[in-house]
């Protein structure tokens, strides 16, 4: 049973259906902090959410794989969980040359 206080900091239910298939959810936003597993990223409207990296979570940076110590504040992130648990980033890509992410079909 969740709490009221637990479903604030569950990442939003309303993301878009990833590329990936129906058994993930996707985030897009911006780094805020990450420190050692822990993920804190804010959304298009300001709003914090934090993560916590899967421990074979994958990471991209522009398309080539990067550490989490590569992922600095403000650099724009589309994160991917399970629809299981939203708090756990299966995946993370990062932009800084690109524009935008290529929209998820």
């Amino acid at each position: 049973m969740s709490t009221v206080n637990e479903e604030k900091k569950a990442a939003p239910r309303n993301a878009a259906e990833p590329k990936t298939g129906p058994a993930t959810n996707t985030f897009d936003g911006k780094v805020v902090s990450i420190t050692g597993d822990k993920l804190v990223m804010a959304n298009k409207e300001g709003k914090e959410y934090s993560h916590t990296l899967a421990k074979d979570a994958r990471l991209t940076c522009d398309g080539t794989d990067c550490k989490a110590e590569d992922l600095k504040a403000g650099r724009q992130i589309r994160v991917t969980t399970t629809k299981e648990d939203r708090n756990v980033a299966t995946c993370i890509e990062s932009l800084d040359k690109q524009a935008e992410f290529a929209q998820a079909s």
